[in-house]
């Protein structure tokens, strides 16, 4: 069921999704409202459940973690045996993400591994306990994903453009209990304020504020977002995983290019795998969908082909999964 949401909502939505942390003031001061009318507006989206949360983007890489997907089509699983195969999933401590899927495949889940061997693990206990009813199997090895803001939400694109990019080559920066405490805290709840976090791990606010710019300048914390409800904002997301026959540095280039200048692109990952990109569109319908990847393969006539995904229910997305721990 679509709700309606006016310029002004539309406006708000995408400020916080810039940066979820802007406070009241300087965002009534762009919208030339007072503080008031702007809180009032930002709880009730978040009552009308358009928001769903504030998330903090974590790097995995900074920790000393590889990004890696898996795709499952299945064969003869019934309903009660794949809620206890979600159920399973969902309490692993190194799953990030996991959605059900339409096309090709019937499950998608993004995984934080220390390497292609720990990642073999993690597979190799899922497919002990499933693989009966695994009919293909396919996974890949996450290089750099972008991030774009969501400038489909505006009525008029005519704002920043903001890509956050995450991945590169894995570091093992060491964080301490306290990073890891105000980091979970921060991963769901992105605008909660410093006073609030010392309160919560026995600090001072002061200690927080530091922690909080010492994560973002080490690159562990790249920024602050929303997540929005697509099905009541009457939007679907749309993944193509596209293969090409070239991808140079210059093609790169020109793919991160196009991206950024169509608002309907939410995400795009560079990956190692039988296809080499991924682009995540937030569309209307089908037709709009369609529309952007015939407008993709006719600016970048090496594309040989590319396979559709839906994603009709997410179940985990999580920037901090439970394996990040402390080290002394």
């Amino acid at each position: 069921m679509e709700l309606k949401i006016d310029k002004i909502d539309r406006r708000i939505i995408y400020e916080l999704d810039i940066n979820a942390r802007i406070p009241v003031t300087q965002l009534s001061r762009k919208l030339h409202l007072s503080r008031e009318k702007v809180n009032y507006r930002i709880n009730n989206l978040i009552k009308r459940g358009i928001i769903r949360k504030f998330v903090t983007m974590i790097n995995p890489v900074k920790l000393g973690y590889s990004v890696y997907k898996m795709f499952f089509k299945f064969q003869n699983l019934e309903k009660e045996k794949e809620k206890q195969m979600i159920s399973y999933l969902m309490k692993n401590d190194y799953i990030y993400w996991i959605a059900s899927a339409q096309g090709r495949w019937d499950l998608n889940i993004t995984v934080f591994a220390k390497d292609i061997n720990h990642f073999d693990e993690i597979l190799s206990d899922f497919i002990s306990k499933y693989g009966k009813y695994i009919l293909e199997q396919e996974f890949n090895t996450t290089l750099k994903v972008g991030i774009l803001s969501k400038n489909w939400v505006l009525e008029k694109d005519e704002f920043e453009r903001k890509i956050v990019i995450f991945g590169g080559r894995v570091e093992n920066i060491p964080i301490d209990k306290v990073d890891v405490e105000i980091l979970r805290i921060l991963a769901n709840n992105g605008r909660m304020n410093s006073t609030e976090i010392a309160s919560k791990i026995n600090s001072t606010e002061r200690k927080v504020i530091y922690r909080m710019k010492n994560l973002e300048k080490l690159g562990i914390i790249l920024g602050y977002t929303t997540s929005l409800n697509l099905e009541l904002l009457d939007m679907q997301f749309f993944k193509a995983t596209i293969d090409l026959n070239l991808l140079s540095q210059d093609e790169k280039n020109k793919l991160i290019e196009y991206c950024r200048i169509n608002p309907n692109v939410g995400f795009f990952v560079f990956c190692v795998g039988s296809w080499p990109f991924e682009a995540e569109f937030i569309v209307k319908n089908n037709k709009q969908f369609y529309g952007v990847i015939d407008d993709l393969r006719q600016k970048f006539p090496e594309i040989k082909g590319f396979e559709t995904i839906i994603f009709p229910i997410e179940y985990k997305f999580d920037w901090m999964p439970l394996c990040y721990k402390s080290e002394n």
